[in-house]
């Protein structure tokens, strides 16, 4: 008997990839939670097998969108209310180090569901439920899949 985590799913559309972003499950099956506990993501999706941390320099993404989102949506308008005056400039200050503290602790399971999100957009072939059915790398490892074939 086949594994069934080993068995073809159906492909993948971008609008169910969007929501399964949302509710930051796995891209491939959307049936397993990307993290462990609130701030530990998933090695390998516990259901189907995809491998989600992907390599080094993966945690790149997540940590830009957390880092844009933090500072041009909440520090920077922060600091320029206070800056032009419409709230006194220690408060502003006060907020934007608390905000600057929080918010990317608050974003990091958004970040990593919005970084898959956009890279399975990007590159969909990528889900294994979206691979050829004559493809047997089942790995989802960079270096197996860019090695040349004998």
């Amino acid at each position: 008997m086949l594994d069934p985590k080993l068995q073809p799913l159906p492909k993948v559309t971008h609008r169910q990839l969007l929501i399964r972003g949302l509710r930051c499950q796995c891209p491939n099956c959307g049936q397993a939670k990307l993290f462990e506990t609130r701030l530990r993501i998933h090695r390998y999706c516990p259901n189907c097998g995809m491998r989600i941390e992907r390599s080094d320099g993966y945690y790149l993404g997540p940590l830009c969108i957390n880092y844009g989102a933090t500072v041009f949506a909440f520090v920077l308008p922060t600091l320029l209310l206070g800056f032009f005056g419409y709230i006194a400039i220690k408060l502003a200050l006060a907020i934007a180090f608390t905000g600057a503290l929080l918010l990317p602790v608050l974003l990091y399971r958004f970040s990593w569901s919005c970084w898959l999100t956009i890279y399975y957009i990007c590159l969909p072939d990528e889900l294994h439920a979206n691979r050829p059915e004559d493809c047997d790398d089942l790995s989802f490892e960079e270096e197996q899949r860019t090695r040349p074939k004998d």
